[in-house]
C-alpha cells in the first residue's frame, strides 16, 4: 500500500518554492503503519492551513542547528521551502534581534 501524501502533509507536492511555513505546536513521535517506522511529526501552518511536517534526518538537523536541540522551543519559528532537483528542502528563517 502506498501512503496518500495528498492530504494534510507538508511535502514537495503540497508546496511551492519560496513558501513560508510556521511551526505551530510541539512535535511528537508517532508510528506510521504504512511505512512501518516511527516518524517525528511537527504541526505547521502553510498557506493558512494546518498540516503535518515529518522532517527528514537532514531537515531535522537543520532545524536543530537553527532553533536549538529542544523541539518544544521551535513553536512560532518559520522556515522557507526550497524546491531543488524535484526535492523539498528547507531554509530556517532566523529573526534578527534589534
Amino acid at each position: 500500500m502506498i501512503p496518500d501524501f495528498s492530504g494534510n502533509f507538508l511535502n514537495y507536492e503540497s508546496t511551492q518554492d519560496g513558501d513560508i511555513v510556521t511551526i505551530t505546536g510541539k512535535g511528537k513521535v508517532e508510528h506510521n503503519e504504512n511505512l512501518k517506522k516511527d516518524m517525528f511529526n511537527v504541526p505547521v501552518e502553510h498557506n493558512g492551513k494546518q498540516k503535518t511536517y515529518s522532517p527528514s534526518n537532514m531537515a531535522g538537523r537543520v532545524l536543530q542547528e537553527a532553533f536549538g536541540m529542544d523541539a518544544d522551543l521551535w513553536v512560532g519559528k518559520q522556515f522557507e521551502i526550497l524546491h531543488v532537483d524535484k526535492k523539498m528542502k528547507i531554509r530556517p528563517i532566523k529573526t534578527v534581534k534589534v
